[in-house]
């Protein structure tokens, strides 16, 4: 998990995980894009995230709790 949120409130906790330029494209793209992999993720980047951002925030979001990470089958 990050450092404690600076207070309380579910918005600001909110802001905090999601505020950056990339972290709710990234959502957008597994949630409604159906993408599960890094590379499903970087090739289709409509926005051209930088592959170091995706991998940044893959695991920002996955120790807020946001998303899993799984090893994938071979041959992925």
């Amino acid at each position: 998990m990050r450092d404690e949120p600076r207070s309380g409130c579910a918005i600001n906790a909110a802001v905090e995980a999601l505020g950056d330029r990339w972290s709710l494209i990234v959502l957008r793209d597994v949630v409604f894009g159906g993408r599960r992999h890094f590379r499903e993720l970087l090739g289709h980047s409509e926005e051209g995230i930088a592959s170091n951002i995706l991998s940044s925030r893959l695991k920002a979001l996955v120790a807020d709790g946001l998303l899993t990470r799984e090893q994938a089958e071979r041959g992925h």
